[in-house]
Order: C-alpha cells, then structure tokens, then sequence
C-alpha cells in the first residue's frame, strides 16, 4: 500500500480526532475550567459510554443495516444488573452474564427477523425498541427500582488524574474490536456482506447468520453500556438510552464509516465519539436551548450521513 491510500484510509480519521481536540480546546477557553483534569475524567467516562454502544451500532452498519432499538436494550441492561444484585457486588458473578446474554438475545430477535424473516433493518429495529420499552415498562410499572452494585459504579465512575476506569475499559474493549474487524475472517465477512450480498452468498459466506450476529452483538454491547451508564449515574430511569440511538449512529457516521455498508473502521468510530461528546460540552458552553442543540445535532448527522455516502460511492466507481 503507497502513501497516498495509506492517507486516503487513515487521515480523515486522523482529520476526525484533530477536529475532537481542536472542539476542546475551544470549548476550554470559552467555559474556563472545561480543560480541568476533573472535568476531562467525566468526558472520558462519556465517551466510553458512547465508545460501548457505538461499537455495537458500528457492527450492523458495516453489513448495511443499522439498529434503532439501542434505547430499550441499554435501559433493560441496567435494570437487569439493578434487579439481579439488588445492590450486592458478590452477585455481579452471575449478574454480568445474564445482562450480556439478554442483551445477546434481544439484538438476536432483530437479527431474525432482518436477515431470515427480511424485514427493513430500520422497520424491525424501531418495531423491537417499541416492544422491549413495553416490556421494561409492563415489568417496572414505569418505575424501575433497585440497586446499583457499588462494583459497577466504582468501574462507571472512579478514576485517576484525568483517566476514567470505564475509559481505559473501553480502550482494551476496542482493541478486541479492532482486531476482531479488520484482522479476523469474521471481520472480513462483515465487509464482504456490506459490500455485496449476492457476491459474499456465492463466495460461501453464511449471510443470513452473519447479520444476525452483528445484531446479536449490537444488542449484547448495548446492554452492557446500559448496565455502566446506571452505576456512572447512580440510578435508574425509564428512557435512559433515548439519547444513544441517534449518538451511536452520528460517531458511526462522524467517523468515516459509511452508512451503507462495507467500508470504515471502528477506529473512526473511536474518533467520532470524542466529537459527539465534545460537541456536546461546546453546545452546552455557549447555552443554547435543547431545540437548537437537537438542530445542530441533526446538520452534524446529515453532513456526516452525506459525506459517508459519497465516499462509499466514490470507492465503487
């Protein structure tokens, strides 16, 4: 590979980060004290958070799909936790790999019915997020109780200097996600079926198992980050995860992965978390109202969605 498709496959992600950093330290001399080591502890856990169900929203995306129901499957993962312990650390034993296996379930339900029973990703994701929001709120009454293990909030909250632990957590997470896409004959399929069904079936490729487990696993991580977000806020409440269904896909997006399959990397995934969150802080910093934060929110969406789309296109002339 010469220098200039190294740079064609590496420095829009790089151009991703340096826009993450430049943010920051505009937003730091906006809101004096928004560079304090604290504070950046804080966007680190957030960005983990979003870095978590990001990389699940990434896996769907890639085979040409994309998972709306992220919202009830992250709230259902942090009541399970809550419900399972009832707040004592020494049943997270059992507790974590209930939520994981749920998690693993629900995104399998999605993963049926778009690959074998063939129903619109974003028909049957949406349609799914509306019966487990039924399902939490038929269970709770609307008012999931319980308690967060002292664990999960340690991990969710606690860290060092300007380091969150969930942070550093979700580093070595996406580091078995990197090698998983992009060093793995799993992740190579990813790409193939993103690509081009027709052609990844008559290579011999499992297409319709395949997209179920990228739901699969977009519905595990999903749970996982919904049962961290819980101990990072202490609590739980219903619509916990309504603000990660459009953030998972605008990271995705932001970070060069084209939103209809087949190219990107979740590195750029990695990189527009950073400015998803740090955006956040920016919009914050200069007080606009909630209506005009979601304005922006939706021209960053659909400049990213653009800009993916005519990459992908350039790719295939």
């Amino acid at each position: 590979m010469n220098m200039k498709e190294t740079w064609k496959k590496s420095g829009s992600i790089l151009m991703t980060f340096l826009v993450a950093f430049l943010l920051l330290g505009f937003v730091s001399i906006v809101k004096p004290g928004y560079g304090s080591a604290a504070n950046i502890k804080v966007l680190s856990i957030s960005i983990a958070v979003l870095g978590l169900t990001a990389l699940g929203q990434t896996l769907p995306i890639l085979t040409g799909g994309m998972d709306l129901s992220i919202p009830w499957m992250f709230c259902i993962g942090g009541y399970l936790c809550a419900a399972l312990t009832g707040g004592d650390n020494g049943k997270l034993l059992y507790a974590v790999p209930v939520v994981l296996f749920v998690g693993l379930l629900m995104g399998a339900f999605n993963g049926f019915g778009i690959a074998y029973v063939g129903i619109a990703p974003v028909i049957m994701t949406m349609a799914s997020n509306i019966i487990f929001q039924g399902l939490l709120v038929g269970i709770t009454e609307g008012t999931p109780g319980g308690s967060i293990p002292s664990g999960i909030k340690a991990l969710a909250s606690g860290g060092s200097g300007f380091v969150g632990w969930l942070f550093l957590f979700w580093l070595a997470v996406s580091v078995v996600a990197w090698l998983l896409l992009a060093k793995t004959s799993y992740g190579r399929k990813i790409y193939a079926v993103g690509n081009s069904e027709t052609c990844a079936l008559y290579s011999g490729i499992r297409v319709k198992l395949l997209k179920l487990s990228a739901y699969a696993l977009c519905g595990m991580m999903a749970a996982l980050a919904g049962m961290l977000y819980s101990g990072k806020v202490s609590q739980l409440y219903l619509g916990m995860g309504d603000t990660y269904q459009m953030a998972s896909v605008s990271a995705v997006a932001i970070g060069g992965v084209s939103l209809v399959g087949g190219s990107g990397s979740y590195i750029g995934t990695m990189a527009g978390c950073f400015v998803i969150i740090i955006l956040e802080g920016l919009l914050a910093a200069m007080n606009f109202s909630q209506g005009v934060q979601k304005i922006i929110y939706g021209i960053v969406l659909f400049l990213a969605v653009m800009i993916s789309s005519r990459r992908k296109g350039a790719g295939n002339e």
